[in-house]
């Protein structure tokens, strides 16, 4: 098959595409059986053969149909990218990146548009791809290079909490080979929540860029007193953050992979330049939000984004906080709307606001407490092979 395959009845829209790329679409594009969109999951295997990398869909194909497809196609085939062909509206559009499209694109679009809006799905696919040959190696033996970035639209749903405890959780599986990176660098409080007073942060590792290399920089770590667990703090004031670049924040996130196994990143919220810098290093991406839905319509539009930018499902964990929270919206509801399945529920609980006063999270504190084993759920996601059978003191979460 080709690279670009074309899913309709249309001739002539198979002769747009190939005057738009200039007659260098060579072979059959289109593909099409009278019952072939009957079950997504046959037309799955059919129109996604061997070497194709973006699948257009219609313009003949009903919307519902095409929405159903391309989302059998963004759970079997993540690396293929999908476009929907059909006049382009809102609606259309934010159910199509729902559902796992690349974009939506009219069928009379201007032919270098049309080429463009292709291109982009080439792209999309290429980067796709790259990642889950990255992830083949990731998920060897040694589970090495995990990148796990805590990401929340908006403030209050608990994201640092979250991610203070995981990395917490992780160094215990995997002590010395942790470290949590925050990088809320004008309001990150990972210090404080892990009850620490770094005597270096971030500010202080990039004025000596230029010589640093991953030796150096561990001398700007904080460490945590369980010694398990290192921490690359946020700048000590906002102004420090102010002269920062993405460059500073890449090379530093290139020792911090080169050094340890797991990379904890605790983001600002929403999608700011170094946490659109930092995605292109992770391996997990959190999806964190609480059950207001303030935060549930925030949620879907970092969805939408993430979708847009080209970051493959299967890495995201959607992790809902306050799950019991009596808010009138049930788990399966935030699902339908969110358009996702909760992979890891943590409760309510009352120890939450006072461990992060005394600087001691729950999975230290409490290790039976139904929110750290929520916790150990969150760990066996993103480290199968590394997490201990049980949850025994002796085990992950042992009280020291």
């Amino acid at each position: 098959m080709s690279r670009l395959v074309l899913a309709t009845e249309s001739a002539e829209f198979e002769q747009r595409v190939r005057d738009a790329f200039d007659g260098e679409m060579q072979g059959p594009l289109r593909y099409w059986r009278d019952d072939m969109l009957g079950d997504p999951g046959n037309a799955v295997r059919e129109l996604g053969g061997r070497g194709v990398e973006v699948v257009a869909l219609g313009p003949d194909v009903p919307d519902d149909r095409a929405l159903a497809l391309a989302s059998a196609f963004d759970h079997a085939r993540p690396d293929i990218s999908v476009l929907i062909i059909a006049p382009p509206s809102k609606d259309l559009l934010q159910s199509a990146l729902r559902a796992g499209a690349r974009d939506v694109i009219a069928p009379d679009m201007a032919p270098g548009d049309l080429r463009a809006a292709i291109e982009r799905a080439f792209d999309t696919a290429t980067h796709r791809r790259a990642i889950f040959d990255n992830d083949e190696h990731d998920n060897g033996d040694d589970e090495r290079g995990r990148v796990i970035m805590a990401m929340c639209p908006k403030g209050g749903a608990g994201k640092t909490t979250i991610s203070t405890n995981l990395a917490l959780a992780l160094a215990q599986v995997a002590p010395g080979e942790v470290v949590i990176l925050d990088l809320d660098l004008q309001f990150g409080d990972v210090a404080s929540a892990l009850g620490l007073r770094p005597d270096l942060t971030f500010a202080d590792a990039v004025r000596s860029l230029e010589s640093l290399d991953a030796t150096s920089l561990k001398a700007h770590l904080t460490v945590h007193p369980q010694d398990d667990l290192f921490v690359l703090c946020a700048p000590a004031t906002p102004t420090e953050s102010d002269d920062i670049t993405v460059e500073q924040v890449q090379r530093v996130l290139d020792l911090l992979t080169e050094s340890f196994k797991y990379v904890v990143i605790d983001t600002a919220s929403g999608l700011d330049e170094t946490t659109l810098a930092a995605l292109e290093y992770a391996t997990d991406l959190l999806l964190i939000s609480a059950t207001d839905v303030p935060s549930i319509r925030a949620t879907v539009k970092e969805i939408e984004a993430l979708r847009v930018i080209g970051k493959p499902q299967h890495l995201w964990h959607f992790v809902l906080n306050r799950a019991d929270a009596r808010t009138g919206l049930t788990i399966p509801a935030i699902e339908r709307t969110v358009g996702i399945n909760v992979d890891v529920a943590i409760p309510s609980s009352r120890s939450v606001p006072l461990s992060l006063n005394q600087g001691e999270p729950l999975v230290l504190s409490d290790p039976r407490s139904a929110v750290s084993l929520a916790m150990l759920q969150l760990v066996r996601r993103v480290a199968p092979k590394a997490t201990p059978a049980d949850t025994r003191p002796s085990g992950i979460f042992r009280r020291r």
